[in-house]
């Protein structure tokens, strides 16, 4: 039986300061402004993420694509804890975007005084790594054909983002069996998850005493505006025998987190009414 899947619809982060890292984000790359949502917290929240308690914010944006979103969190417990991680460490890395103004971003990088390494390639085909003021890695792509799910004109798409696995044989299991995800054999109509493992040198462990609230990507989350699918992927993760954290509904959605067997944490989400798609922050501000 084939296993069903659902696509990447969000990349969450852990910030220090939201306000300044939503404001780069929307004036450097051009994402949009979805929203905010404050004050959350509780039992039902820390047994859903996983921690023996919460209390956080968080602020939305979204790009050009259909239900997707980047999520900041602004943890007030657990404290996080500073770092910036490596590109080569162990976790969730890096972030791919395709930008539409190459050269206008480059001048705001240059603006904004962000640290940016060379640009490689020729055009219509140039890129560049930054970070972002969270010290996260980005690297910038000149927009190539737009995915199909392209439904608004903002000039950013966020197309894949990366994990540093120590085993990817084991990362290949849980992604493509318990997730269901397949590898595309063209570009993904979608933002893709990228997995690397380092075989001339050892990646970089992540701290031992790394938790979930910690500075920098915090996990990745699928999605689906179906509940069967959204229940049937939970099911399939419960099977393989990964640990699934306790579901938090909020009406007739639901989401729960979970953790892979070398800790990488996902979110798996459904929001079957379109009608509250933007209380949760999937669609622009107006």
């Amino acid at each position: 039986m084939t296993a069903v899947s659902m696509p990447l619809v969000q990349v969450a982060f852990s910030t220090l300061d939201p306000g300044r890292t939503v404001t780069w984000y929307r004036d450097v790359l051009g994402f949009l402004p979805a929203g905010q949502m404050r004050g959350a917290s509780g039992p039902e929240v820390a047994a859903m993420m996983g921690l023996p308690s919460v209390s956080c914010d968080m602020r939305w944006l979204v790009d050009s694509s259909d239900f997707f979103q980047l999520e900041f969190f602004e943890f007030h417990e657990p404290v996080p804890q500073p770092g910036v991680r490596r590109p080569d460490e162990i976790g969730w890395s890096l972030l791919g975007l395709h930008v539409a103004e190459f050269d206008a971003v480059l001048r705001r990088l240059c603006q904004t005084g962000t640290p940016a390494g060379p640009v490689r390639g020729n055009a219509p085909a140039r890129r560049v790594c930054c970070c972002d003021p969270e010290g996260v890695w980005l690297e910038l792509r000149e927009r190539g054909p737009l995915p199909r799910r392209t439904v608004r004109d903002a000039p950013v798409t966020t197309t894949f983002v990366r994990a540093v696995v120590p085993d990817l044989e084991r990362s290949r299991r849980f992604f493509s069996g318990a997730l269901g995800l397949r590898v595309p054999q063209d570009d993904p109509h979608g933002c893709a998850v990228e997995l690397v493992q380092y075989t001339t040198r050892a990646a970089l462990p992540e701290p031992a005493n790394h938790r979930l609230c910690d500075q920098g990507i915090l996990n990745i989350a699928f999605g689906s505006r179906t509940v069967a699918d959204y229940k049937a992927v939970v099911a399939q993760v419960s099977a393989g025998g990964y640990q699934v954290h306790d579901e938090l509904a909020i009406g007739p959605a639901a989401a729960c987190y979970l953790l892979d067997d070398q800790g990488f944490s996902v979110e798996l989400l459904t929001i079957p009414d379109p009608a509250i798609e933007r209380d949760f922050g999937f669609a622009p501000l107006g």
